[in-house]
């Protein structure tokens, strides 16, 4: 086992104990449902499941952290460019399918984010993009904000195919590399895309960075490269990849130049590779890795909200499927990918009224049949239902490490696993044709651009019927670490700067400080007079200082933000409103529980983001508080002021430090956010005190971990003495609680020195 894959069980563990005592599993988690045939409109349980064939293809030295399939560990750690993902059932990191998946996975994020985050998936989601992210900037290679090289593949196709075996058991020698100093145009233009959409998403602004010097670099060059693509994944164009990079960079930066391109796109012909690209005369393929001119026309008509753009993406979907009630097939092979990526854009443009599309009911029903209501009772996803497809042609689930071994069979070794969440090509006819054979690769193959879709159709739908839930333990899958409360998450890159584009009426700052007492517990609230105006655009965010709200040793229980419209509605805050912490510390950068209540009324109203119980404590007045509003129906709202809710140690609230030395006995109390408060009733050994030696042996190692996390899983059986609560206290915050256990698995995993401790 990888060093890597032991510190992220070890992390599980010490989470899961957490989890348990603090009562932190998020509350849209239910109990795990028997698997049934008839989870035709589950799209709860289909978002959380399609999400887990990605952790199944990552690829490089931090899979065994990172992935949540507990089958699958380090691998190709000597590729020139680790990380990134498997393309399919092979082990070839192709870069065009790549940039379309991550693009189209940060798409379904950014139109129905109130999916994955009202059932806990965001967390997820997040992790997988920005593995995509990191992959792709380590691809490129930068001088200043110019591309001098730029590597748009890892991996012989030919000589790949040739293997049979995990890939933490194949070789390097297949691992050829493919770079460029003057090619890949579609390539680039789909990393810059999904750079573009991550950054709107989550907001690194090293992403939005290279996202704009890989755009540069395609339109500058203007042309493909075929060496190590051909016969795989050759190209048609890249003059659409170009205009659905042009459209995210232009909601990223509102940027002209972006905008302005993505139009002629859409409104001219004669251009691009073949000389008679664009879409003058209306869009003219599904939305897949080879043409993304549906993407970016959906994207150009969301922008200019004109009836005549959003006449081409009807146009388009009403000739093809969106109003018969068949299977919507496109091809034979991977049939089941291109009805997900109709589906998508059906349920992107029934969002909008401008489109006067209506295409809920069509793509409902026509998830049914890929989830098995269809003439051969099959579900296309694999491990989502008990008559879905098993035996998926994918080298790493299969238990073979032999052609010679699969080829003899139609199913998997009694060493393979189950693929969870996989969409498999499905039926080779409208008639539902289809065969669950390892062997049949136009029938069982999935790959990383067959999910991208799906998991954006189960989004869209789960937004629109809220129907079905997710499960709470699943074969082969660590479930630990994908919620949106997770702390251990390593994936994710610190944002250390952003840019702030909010409109100031006011400059001056007006600070207030008042005490209240709410059952007991003195709660102070700082309210900062702010009179800014923000645009409705997740783009643009609001930022200030935490020094500016955050007293020193606060323990914050939210943020409010107070705001008011120049007339008519604000908008539906259930989809708009965003804010994040950003910290230069270890603990994390997202502590907000989003969207935990909102209350608008007409013109005005204001939004409260809790912080979560895993972080109180953990603020760094040194970072930032940013916010953003989408969606609204004024084009400006105004952010008239910020209360920011905490206590303070020591000032009569519950999360108050008390000694009493005379009496012998420990107790333990429960407050109210469900953390266990440190009453160090109990005669203390001031010896023995050593921040993190929660077991008294004198050394601070993962026995300390264990007894800490024995005692959150039972207080009783496991109490610890005044002294050992004093010491698991590594957080100083006079409260025992997850975050002490984040900590100090952190430290004892050797992600942090000891001396952390001791801050």
């Amino acid at each position: 086992m990888s060093k890597s894959k032991l510190i992220k069980r070890i992390k599980a563990a010490a989470v899961g104990a957490a989890v348990t005592a603090a009562a932190l599993v998020t509350p849209f988690v239910m109990p795990q449902m028997k698997t049934k045939a008839a989870d035709y409109d589950n799209y709860a349980k289909l978002l959380q499941y399609s999400m887990y064939f990605y952790d199944a293809n990552m690829c490089g030295d931090k899979v065994g952290e990172n992935s949540a399939v507990e089958w699958r560990d380090d691998c190709h750690e000597g590729d020139s460019v680790p990380g990134g993902f498997h393309d399919a059932g092979d082990h070839v990191k192709f870069g065009l399918p790549a940039g379309y998946t991550a693009s189209t996975l940060g798409w379904g994020y950014y139109e129905f984010k109130d999916s994955y985050d009202s059932l806990g998936q965001k967390a997820h989601l997040k992790t997988i993009t920005d593995y995509f992210a990191k992959y792709f900037k380590d691809c490129t290679t930068l001088s200043g904000d110019t591309v001098t090289k730029f590597v748009y593949q890892v991996g012989n196709g030919d000589q790949d195919h040739a293997e049979w075996c995990a890939p933490e058991n194949q070789g390097q020698s297949s691992r050829q590399i493919y770079t460029t100093t003057d090619g890949a145009s579609d390539i680039a233009a789909e990393y810059a895309a999904a750079l573009a959409v991550n950054y709107i998403n989550f907001g690194n602004t090293e992403d939005l960075k290279y996202a704009k010097a890989l755009y540069n670099f395609s339109v500058k060059n203007n042309k493909v490269c075929n060496e190590g693509t051909s016969g795989f994944y050759s190209t048609y164009d890249y003059y659409d990849d170009q205009a659905w990079a042009a459209g995210w960079l232009y909601l990223a930066t509102k940027d002209s130049t972006y905008k302005n391109f993505l139009n002629t796109f859409m409104n001219s012909s004669g251009k691009g590779m073949s000389g008679q690209s664009g879409c003058q005369w209306g869009i003219y393929s599904t939305m897949s890795w080879n043409n993304v001119s549906m993407g970016a026309g959906i994207l150009q008509a969301e922008i200019t909200g004109s009836a005549s753009d959003w006449a081409k993406v009807k146009t388009y979907l009403d000739g093809h499927g969106a109003t018969s009630s068949s299977y919507y097939f496109e091809n034979q092979w991977g049939s089941a990918r291109y009805n997900a990526a109709q589906q998508l854009c059906a349920l992107v443009a029934s969002k909008y009224p401008a489109s006067g599309a209506n295409y809920y009911n069509w793509a409902k029903g026509q998830m049914g049949m890929l989830l098995g209501n269809n003439p051969i009772n099959t579900c296309f996803v694999t491990g989502f239902s008990s008559n879905s497809a098993k035996y998926a042609h994918h080298r790493a689930a299969s238990g073979y490490s032999s052609f010679d071994e699969m080829g003899k069979n139609v199913g998997y070794s009694s060493k393979g696993h189950t693929l969870i969440g996989a969409l498999v090509g499905g039926p080779t006819s409208q008639s539902f044709a289809y065969n669950d054979s390892i062997q049949d690769y136009t029938a069982n193959e999935v790959a990383l651009d067959y999910n991208a879709a799906l998991v954006g159709a189960a989004a869209g739908l789960y937004s629109k019927y809220k129907t079905g839930s997710v499960d709470s333990s699943i074969e082969g899958i660590d479930m630990k670490g994908n919620s949106n409360t997770d702390p251990t998450s390593e994936t994710t890159e610190k944002t250390t700067t952003s840019t702030t584009t909010a409109t100031t009426k006011n400059t001056s700052t007006t600070v207030s400080t008042s005490t209240s007492s709410q059952g007991g517990t003195v709660v102070k609230e700082t309210v900062v007079d702010v009179n800014t105006q923000l645009n409705l655009n997740g783009s643009n965010m609001y930022e200030i200082a935490l020094n500016k709200l955050i007293p020193e040793n606060a323990i914050v229980n939210s943020f409010t933000f107070n705001l008011s419209s120049s007339g008519g509605s604000i908008g539906s805050v259930s989809y708009g409103a965003y804010a994040s912490l950003v910290n230069n510390n270890p603990h994390g950068s997202n502590q907000l529980q989003n969207n935990s209540s909102a209350t608008i009324n007409g013109s005005s109203g204001s939004i409260v983001f809790e912080i979560s119980d895993t972080y109180k404590g953990y603020i760094d007045r040194d970072g930032t508080l940013q916010f953003g509003y989408w969606w609204g129906n004024q084009q400006t709202v105004t952010l008239d002021s910020i209360t920011c809710s905490y206590s303070l140690p020591g000032s009569e609230s519950s999360t108050s430090t008390t000694t009493s030395p005379k009496n012998t006995s420990t107790s333990v109390s429960k407050s109210t956010s469900q953390s266990t408060s440190v009453s160090t009733e109990g005669e203390i050994d001031y010896t023995k005190l050593k921040n993190g030696d929660v077991n008294l042996d004198g050394s601070v190692s993962i026995q300390d971990l264990v007894s800490l996390c024995k005692y959150f899983s039972d207080v009783n059986s496991y109490a610890l003495s005044a002294t050992a609560m004093k010491n698991a206290d590594v957080t100083h915050d006079g409260v025992l609680g997850s975050s002490d256990t984040v900590l100090l698995l952190k430290v004892v995993s050797g992600h942090l020195n000891e001396s952390v401790l001791n801050e």
